[in-house]
């Protein structure tokens, strides 16, 4: 039965890694905008700033993956099995 509960332990967790690794790689193909015909809206300036739309879906980007990261290890340190370190 011990095993029984640490297979499905194993399982759930390498379902939840599977989709947030799916929605990093989503966000990655998303950043390919930039390079196409109907993402030339991003190489725009963005009012009078210096700033353009590439460069803010970058940092977005960045700041979203590492949200996505703490939240991932938020729920794999609750879905912890008992006796684990």
């Amino acid at each position: 039965m011990e095993a029984q509960r640490k297979l499905d332990a194993i399982r759930r967790r390498t379902r939840r890694r599977l989709a947030f690794s799916l929605v990093v790689l989503v966000s990655y193909f998303g950043y390919v905008l930039n390079y196409l015909p109907s993402g030339a809206f991003l190489g725009r300036r963005l009012g009078e700033s210096q700033v353009t739309g590439s460069l803010l879906m970058f940092a977005g980007l960045i700041a979203f993956f590492i949200l996505l990261e703490l939240v991932f290890l938020a729920f794999n340190r609750d879905s912890r099995a008992p006796g684990e370190g």
